[in-house]
């Protein structure tokens, strides 16, 4: 007889780390075996097990810190790119909102920088190595629709980072995480964008109509051309920034200066490391490939900065940027 076929493993519930907790969770023991399985499972490196085992402690409502790290690193190794999301929602609620109602009562914060830096260092690991081989793992996480879970997960690393402090005031997570995000914002920047839906076909117009127009448009005084100046797509990031500006405006206007200064603090802690490549990350994103894909030869010409010139260009390029792109086609040309 043959075997029987195996079940697939229901997938990790997502969303028990984002719940608003009211109570103190009942403390576990370090020597609780339920807690000793998800760490034995950690040291053998079966780290989807260890997932398993944390969401079912977790689901019995022990929101201990010592979960966390195998938790979320499970739910990344099950959904990949498309889980920062909800893995970013679940530290920022574990670390902010819910901080005080996670076990254990004693030493959490030293509990939670350990299974967090774990958790980072494993998570950073696992990314350089499947960049490395570049295997099928890699081939789902460089398509296009990981553009906006990476756009709405770097949405919420700041916050993060700065709740860091805030939980655990001698912490070692910030270097990991900020790597962790660096990484995301160059992988953000080099996948491709959507192809744009195809324009609807214009309806057929009868010729004589056509000709009258093609007529008038020849027959019209031509007002001068001029290029339209580049548009940049809203980023989460951003779409999240303006709508905190948004209510800052309406809690002055009502008054409210309580509320208003809540925001406040939140709109200058962003302002203080406001990083473009998370805000504004469509901008950047045709220069650093153009630099990356031409580094060689920009970097060596970067050597003679203080040549004469190199400081002529520097100056022609900052009194009038026009005249400075002209004045390249010649040689452009002649090189041909």
């Amino acid at each position: 007889m043959g075997e029987p076929a195996k079940v697939a493993a229901a997938p990790l519930d997502r969303g028990l780390l984002n719940t608003a907790l009211e109570a103190e969770a009942p403390d576990l023991e370090s020597s609780d075996e339920r807690l000793e399985k998800v760490n034995g499972l950690v040291s053998r490196s079966d780290y989807a097990g260890a997932a398993r085992a944390a969401e079912a402690l977790l689901r019995e409502g022990l929101y201990d810190v010592r979960l966390v790290g195998p938790y979320l690193l499970g739910l990344f190794i099950e959904g990949g790119i498309q889980a920062l999301p909800v893995m970013f929602h679940s530290l920022s609620s574990t670390l902010l909102r819910n901080w005080q109602f996670f076990g254990p009562s004693e030493r959490r914060d030293m509990f939670a920088d350990g299974s967090l830096r774990w958790l980072l260092k494993v998570l950073n690991k696992h990314i350089e190595h499947h960049e490395r081989i570049k295997d099928e793992t890699w081939q789902r996480w460089i398509a296009p629709a990981n553009r906006e879970p990476l756009e709405q997960a770097l949405a919420l690393s700041e916050e993060i980072f700065s709740s860091f402090g805030q939980a655990m005031p001698r912490n070692g997570c910030e270097a990991p995480f900020r790597r962790l995000t660096q990484w995301m914002e160059g992988h953000l920047m080099s996948l491709p964008s959507a192809a744009p839906p195809p324009e609807p076909a214009a309806e057929s117009e009868p010729a004589e109509v056509s000709q009258r127009e093609a007529v008038a448009e020849r027959e019209a005084p031509r007002a001068p051309v001029r290029e339209a100046g580049p548009t940049v797509p809203v980023s989460p990031a951003l779409a999240e920034l303006m709508r905190k500006l948004a209510a800052f405006d309406t809690l002055v206007r009502r008054q409210d200066f309580q509320r208003a200064s809540v925001v406040a603090a939140d709109v200058l802690a962003v302002m203080e490391r406001f990083d473009p490549r998370v805000y504004l990350p469509s901008l950047f994103s045709r220069f650093f490939a153009g630099l990356s894909t031409h580094a060689e030869q920009v970097e060596s010409l970067l050597q003679g900065t203080e040549s004469l010139s190199f400081r002529a260009l520097d100056q022609l390029y900052r009194v009038d940027l026009e005249t400075f792109l002209a004045s390249g086609e010649g040689s452009s040309e002649a090189e041909e």
